[in-house]
């Protein structure tokens, strides 16, 4: 049996692409897992985002929609509603912009790994176009001298695993931020969660430390 899945998202503004977003998402999503729950949070669009996600959560029963009563922010958005996420693995996307899928196989990967908590698809590397190499050997330069260096991406997508998550949600003594990326996994963090009641818990770095 595969495991399941939850994809968490933010949208404000999109009523033109939102349809296409949510159908090629499932699409692709229902490739790697049979059970497959998407959570859009609209952020308060003020155009007709809202009429077009309430039309595609009555075609496509895997979508939940939540609006939020202001503006809160996409990385508010999606920690919000971490509580409704149902599946072994969750996705936060802390962007408006699109899901990129290579991100979630990237990140899909390391689900077999029992140490990982929540990880992160946090680097992109700039590829070499042939031109580009063409220059560098006639102007006789070595290749590695002038390799893009890589850019980070702040709010990148995150994995997380759903039992490990509960029980590290009940440690309330800390107040770091936490970051993983897809290439060091085992350096274990979360970001802010909410319990039962609403208020944000965050989780402490110094018991998720990698032990090497």
């Amino acid at each position: 049996m595969r495991e399941s899945l939850s994809v968490i998202f933010p949208v404000r503004n999109i009523q033109s692409e939102i349809q296409k977003r949510v159908q090629d998402l499932l699409e692709q999503l229902c490739e790697i897992s049979n059970t497959v729950q998407l959570i859009a949070v609209d952020d308060q669009s003020d155009d007709a985002t809202p009429e077009v996600l309430d039309d595609l959560r009555r075609q496509f029963p895997q979508l939940n929609v939540i609006r939020n009563n202001r503006s809160e922010g996409p990385a508010q958005s999606v920690e919000s509603v971490l509580c409704l996420a149902r599946g072994d693995f969750i996705f936060l996307h802390p962007s408006y912009d699109p899901i990129d899928f290579e991100e979630v196989t990237q990140l899909w990967k390391l689900r077999k790994d029992e140490q990982l908590v929540i990880a992160r698809a946090a680097t992109r590397v700039r590829r070499i176009d042939q031109q580009l190499l063409q220059r560098l050997n006639e102007w006789g330069r070595k290749l590695e001298d002038h390799w893009p260096a890589s850019k980070t991406v702040g709010n990148g997508l995150q994995m997380m695993r759903k039992e490990g998550i509960k029980s590290l949600a009940k440690i309330k003594d800390s107040e770091d931020d936490l970051e993983v990326t897809h290439q060091s996994h085992r350096r274990i963090t979360g970001p802010k969660f909410s319990n039962n009641s609403g208020a944000p818990t965050r989780l402490p770095s110094d018991r998720m430390a990698e032990k090497k």
